[in-house]
């Protein structure tokens, strides 16, 4: 199971104790919960990551670790879960807020534009990201996302908050049924070697 390979590979509470850097960051930092790995803590971080996922770069992980230390949620979890987002994941998602923004607004206040309605067309598409300067193709891609205004960051935000409830509902169902399934083939052993 994939918590018998974390565990291997995460240090252990007395190891983070005796981190120089860890102590200095606080208890926060060191609260067990933030490293154990049992249903709550690991769907809270999946919850923070797919959540902060969406935040601006560099935001994300810093994001998803806060949301660790507050709530006592996995933080290795969180942050790794953030990486769903990428250049490559990074504009259909945004598209995708942006539409869902503009959906809401219009159900919301369509009173309050001349036509009764935002529509997706009024918006300029995402600008073409460039590999040969990723840099530049982020800075443009940013100032395209700041000219999408209150449509996008609603989208953002609701898109987020939904991704962030249904990874939390799957994994606490995935945990659930992995249990069950270690549990009957754990009863399975037993009355094998019973029979014997």
């Amino acid at each position: 199971m994939a918590k018998k390979y974390l565990k291997r590979i995460l240090p252990d509470q007395a190891t983070l104790e005796r981190n120089k850097l860890l102590r200095c960051l606080g208890p926060w930092v060191l609260h067990p919960a933030v490293w154990t790995l049992h249903r709550r803590s690991v769907a809270g971080g999946v919850a923070a990551g797919l959540f902060c996922g969406l935040f601006p770069a560099p935001f994300q992980m810093l994001g998803a670790a806060i949301a660790s230390f507050l709530f006592h949620w996995n933080l290795p979890v969180a942050v790794f879960t953030t990486l769903y987002t990428n250049p490559i994941t990074f504009i259909p998602l945004y598209l995708l807020a942006l539409k869902i923004g503009i959906v809401l607004l219009n159900a919301v206040l369509p009173a309050a534009h001349s036509n009764g309605e935002i529509h997706a067309a009024a918006f300029p598409p995402p600008p073409d990201f460039n590999w040969t300067t990723p840099a530049d193709s982020f800075i443009t891609l940013g100032q395209w996302g700041l000219g999408m205004g209150w449509p996008l960051v609603i989208g953002v935000f609701t898109l987020a908050t939904l991704l962030a409830i249904i990874g939390y509902i799957v994994t606490r169902i995935g945990w659930n049924i992995w249990v069950r399934i270690e549990v009957a083939q754990r009863r399975r052993r037993r009355s094998i070697n019973n029979s014997r």
